[in-house]
């Protein structure tokens, strides 16, 4: 019988970029001084990484070739980790967003899986892009510690898939995630193939 085979993701949401405001989804706003020093913060003391992955979006990117130069790791970007595409909406203020499109942001605030918004992704497709870039990345970097850079859109649906979650709004109103937030994800996969995720909050005791 082999041994199980242990994965560790430490998944750090962005620090805070600028378009302060603004629904940012794929509209590349840049991190700011302050963003950067939220997210150095909240790794400190994580020295084991192996990989970084990150959203290519200047906001996670930044901060990952930042680190990965430090510690003279490999750093991939794949554009499946990015954050929702909100379309029409993108980068766009929310007031004027309120001002313009009132009644359908309402509509696709009170159930986003019966609605889509403007020219936007489909929360049924961007639940199914981080299936699959969750599925890629236990596929090319099993039994390795990793440092995945993203947006907090992304590790709230990551959160969903990996408990099951039933498919409401309800997960996205009651999760709340701030610039540099982390959580880590601990993958058991055992003799048959099978993966067993586990969510933790890690804490320096850890380390």
């Amino acid at each position: 019988m082999t041994q199980c085979v242990k994965t560790r993701i430490d998944i750090l949401r962005h620090g805070l970029p600028e378009g302060h405001g603004c629904l940012r989804g794929h509209t590349d706003f840049p991190i700011t001084e302050s963003g950067l020093v939220q997210m150095h913060t909240a790794v400190k003391g994580l020295n084991d990484i192996e990989q970084i992955i990150t959203s290519p979006l200047l906001r996670c990117s930044d901060f990952a070739y930042m680190f990965a130069q430090k510690f003279a790791l490999p750093c991939h970007h794949f554009a499946h980790w990015k954050e929702m595409d909100f379309g029409e909406w993108d980068g766009q203020s929310h007031d004027s967003l309120w001002q313009q499109h009132g009644a359908s942001l309402e509509q696709y605030w009170q159930n986003p899986w019966l609605s889509t918004p403007h020219g936007g992704e489909a929360l049924k497709d961007f639940d199914l892009r981080i299936e699959q870039a969750w599925k890629h990345l236990l596929d090319n970097f099993l039994g390795q510690n990793i440092l995945l850079v993203t947006h907090a859109g992304v590790m709230k649906q990551l959160m969903r898939i990996l408990l099951e979650m039933p498919e409401s709004t309800s997960y996205l109103h009651r999760i709340d995630l701030p610039y540099a937030a982390r959580y880590r994800v601990t993958v058991t996969t055992d003799d048959s193939g099978m993966h067993w995720p586990q969510i933790q909050w890690p804490t320096e005791q850890q380390y």
